[in-house]
């Protein structure tokens, strides 16, 4: 693994190492109760820490041989995320071609479309099955291990020296956020970007403000309330998601980060913020 993570890293892709699936199903804590084995950072900062460094990615394989090969997208690479069949479908006919273009790789259930960078953000199902990696987001790159037992592999090739298409201008619009008028709610607020990040900050000081659990003699006497706040903050920016307005990978990393501020550990955190951010994109905001 750390030869094809060198080989990335060579071609100016920005690498990071990634958990493992594994018989108990990752290699994490959360083990068995893992929602995404395989496919999260090793890091604490995830893709924030993502490199070229070909010092610190040798000793980030010497230290998990085994890791599975993260990728960050928006800066050399955007990617089109298929999870399915009819997603592929689906952009192939509105791109009106038979096949892509440039590299693709097949995952466990559907493929990655690797384009040139267009500055977009990472968008979740702007068609159905089918998310945008881009500025801030990340992909599992090949030879990587899938939960399924299947590994990432390239059915067109990938050529280091060689340069990525760019995303076409039909799936380019598709991807784009859309843009939303102001509401009767907000009419103060002069664009929905400026709306989406002071919502992100809000919903950041508020987790870092709840309550802890307050121990007396060794025993809980309180639960606090940290863990409610992380989960109602990552439905409520999950609601903005699904409207286009905020970039899923940026918005969970600052989420991670203000609920180990605030005490959780790094798994109750990530379990918070998914089942918060699922609930959230399953009932946008109108």
């Amino acid at each position: 693994m750390l030869g094809f993570a060198l080989r990335y890293a060579a071609a100016g892709l920005a690498v990071m190492p990634l958990h493992t699936p594994t018989a108990g199903g990752c290699s994490c804590r959360g083990r068995a109760e893992c929602t995404s084995p395989g496919k999260h950072p090793r890091l604490r900062h995830g893709v924030w820490e993502a490199s070229t460094d070909a010092r610190l990615i040798r000793s980030w394989w010497r230290r998990w041989p085994t890791a599975n090969i993260g990728l960050a997208t928006g800066g050399t690479l955007d990617v089109c995320d298929v999870d399915s069949d009819s997603g592929l479908l689906a952009v192939l006919d509105a791109l009106g071609t038979a096949r892509a273009a440039g590299p693709t790789v097949r995952t466990g259930h559907g493929w990655h479309l690797w384009f040139a960078p267009t500055g977009l953000p990472s968008r979740i199902g702007f068609l159905p099955g089918v998310d945008w990696r881009g500025c801030g987001g990340s992909v599992v790159a090949p030879p990587s291990l899938h939960a399924g037992g299947r590994r990432y592999h390239f059915t067109q090739p990938w050529s280091p020296g060689g340069e990525l298409p760019p995303c076409p201008p039909a799936l380019r619009q598709l991807a784009t956020p859309r843009q939303h008028p102001v509401t009767a709610a907000a009419a103060d607020v002069a664009d929905l970007d400026r709306y989406a990040q002071a919502a992100l900050e809000g919903e950041i000081a508020r987790i870092l403000a709840a309550p802890r659990p307050v121990v007396r003699r060794g025993e809980r006497v309180s639960g606090g309330g940290r863990n409610n706040a992380v989960n109602i903050a990552a439905f409520k920016l999950g609601q903005l998601a699904a409207a286009g307005a905020l970039d899923e990978a940026a918005v969970r990393a600052r989420l991670t980060d203000a609920a180990l501020a605030a005490g959780l550990n790094l798994e109750e955190a990530r379990r918070t913020i998914a089942s918060g951010w699922r609930a959230g994109l399953r009932h946008p905001r109108p």
